[in-house]
């Protein structure tokens, strides 16, 4: 074909130059959805949006913040929307949570995660979570405690061995394992004795749990091109551990039929989370799983348990190990922390009440969880477009809230960095859209009381016999420069070590 009767081009190039050109622009209109609804965010390359800068500097990027406190960025193909306005976080997460039931996920192949309580949507989520919320009662939750206190235990004994070496050691481990042994027991009805062995293959296959991410190669590119998603999820592609959620589903499948034989042999109904869930199970014979189902179906029960292990596990662990550096590099509060758990407890073993009693133990965790909180970042998807306070919100984005950049606001929170937790003294008189480590509204995290628990639980039997010591190994400080965002999960760039050191007095 000649082109001005002087250049001859074939009509496989003139097709080439085309599709180019078409893919070029579908890219460049791709990156006006924020600048034609009017939010401003920082220039966006073509395909790739922001993607590079989240892989490099992860997931709060402190320059954004000159763009205000609502702005876009593009991960890959995924147009998110950064909002650290209180106002606007209260609309999203409660006024106007019809237009954002969902939390945001690539809906890959995800299963059993996909029928949890996390991922689920509309009015499955809402289903499940009336289904699930009440197992996490005051009453469930005090008939857990002996079952952790004895975990809590054997954590005290591995720490006051550890103290005889007279060594730095790293935390995370010996927490990770008692919350994998908690979890187990109490939800469970298992004896995993994880903290006898940290290789336990429990805690090993948790730790993978979200170890692919976004290094699959495959998952960047789905979050690129979103376009493609249903590609990918028939291809199997999976924004978690594989091996994870084939070894926890075929455990608890195998827990499911041995409780059922249990029962069919006449022995005693157990009263555990899991016993609970099985008991909400649909047999089939309601509404042959219409939208008026009222009880789960095996995979949902799965889904659940799936989470329990994992989310528990992780997110309990961590905010701990972190309290642990903190009470190290703080011995004044640490002081005043195991005085306040001394006159407390007395001779007695921490229980539901008593723990609800220690203010101090209370602002700690709060303060941990503000400087280091469990999750990094809250998302809701827009389900139809909706104007909150001159902002246009467009159906199909993410809207985005990161902890970080909130909790260490110097606005909100006056010298953000230090750690004290007597700024929690008036915790009633602050804007509760301002402290965000377990999300809020509807979608708030379901065993946030439960994790609290936990750590109190924890700490309390602890601190009754050793005390967390700052040595030459311990990191002298950890920011927002040495700490790394994994999966949503904040970890610091190299392990935390502290010594133990046994109380004189014990």
């Amino acid at each position: 074909m000649e082109i001005l009767g002087c250049v001859d081009i074939s009509p496989t190039w003139i097709l080439c130059i085309a599709v180019l050109f078409l893919f070029y622009a579908y890219g460049k209109k791709r990156n006006r959805l924020f600048k034609d609804a009017g939010i401003p965010g920082p220039e966006p390359v073509i395909y790739i949006g922001h993607f590079h800068q989240f892989v490099m500097k992860g997931a709060y990027i402190k320059e954004w913040e000159k763009y205000g406190k609502v702005f876009g960025v593009f991960l890959g193909g995924l147009p998110l929307i950064s909002v650290t306005d209180p106002e606007i976080i209260r609309e999203v997460c409660i006024k106007d949570f019809q237009h954002f039931t969902d939390r945001t996920n690539l809906d890959l192949d995800d299963y059993p995660v996909t029928k949890s309580i996390l991922l689920e949507k509309g009015a499955n989520w809402k289903r499940i979570r009336n289904i699930v919320t009440p197992l996490f009662s005051g009453a469930k939750l005090r008939m857990m405690c002996d079952r952790i206190d004895q975990c809590s235990c054997v954590l005290t004994n591995n720490f006051v061995k550890a103290a005889e070496s007279n060594q730095s050691i790293e935390v995370k481990p010996y927490f990770g394992a008692f919350t994998m042994d908690a979890i187990s027991s109490t939800a469970f009805g298992i004896d995993v004795d994880s903290q006898s062995d940290f290789k336990n293959v429990f805690v090993e296959e948790a730790k993978k749990f979200f170890g692919e991410g976004i290094q699959n190669p495959l998952v960047m590119l789905a979050m690129i091109f979103p376009a493609l998603t249903p590609l990918f999820r028939a291809l199997g592609v999976s924004t978690f551990s594989r091996s994870t959620r084939k070894f926890f589903t075929k455990v608890l499948n195998e827990m499911i039929e041995q409780r059922k034989a249990d029962m069919r042999a006449g022995k005693t109904k157990r009263h555990d989370f899991f016993q609970l869930l099985m008991d909400a199970e649909d047999d089939g014979s309601d509404s042959q799983g219409g939208p008026q189902r009222k009880k789960m179906t095996n995979e949902e029960i799965i889904g659940q348990a799936l989470l329990f292990f994992i989310a528990g596990y992780e997110t309990t662990a961590n905010t701990l190990h972190f309290v642990a550096y903190s009470l190290a590099k703080n011995p004044d509060v640490q002081k005043r922390l195991t005085e306040e758990v001394d006159s407390v407890l007395g001779d007695n073993n921490p229980d539901y009440d008593n723990i609800g009693e220690m203010k101090y133990l209370d602002r700690v965790i709060t303060e941990t969880l503000r400087l280091y909180p469990a999750v990094t970042g809250v998302s809701r998807n827009v389900a139809e477009t909706v104007t909150i306070k001159g902002y246009t919100f467009p159906k199909g984005c993410s809207v985005t809230f990161p902890p970080l950049a909130i909790h260490r606001d110097p606005e909100l929170y006056p010298d953000p960095d230090s750690f004290k937790p007597d700024r929690w003294l008036q915790k009633s008189e602050m804007d509760p859209m301002n402290y965000l480590p377990f999300g809020h509204g509807p979608r708030q995290c379901v065993g946030m009381r439960l994790a609290q628990v936990e750590m109190k639980m924890a700490l309390a039997r602890i601190l009754k016999k050793i005390q967390f010591v700052a040595s030459e190994d311990t990191l002298p400080y950890v920011g927002m420069d040495n700490i790394t965002i994994h999966s949503g999960i904040l970890t610091p760039k190299k392990p935390i070590l502290v010594k133990i050191k046994v109380r004189p007095d014990k």
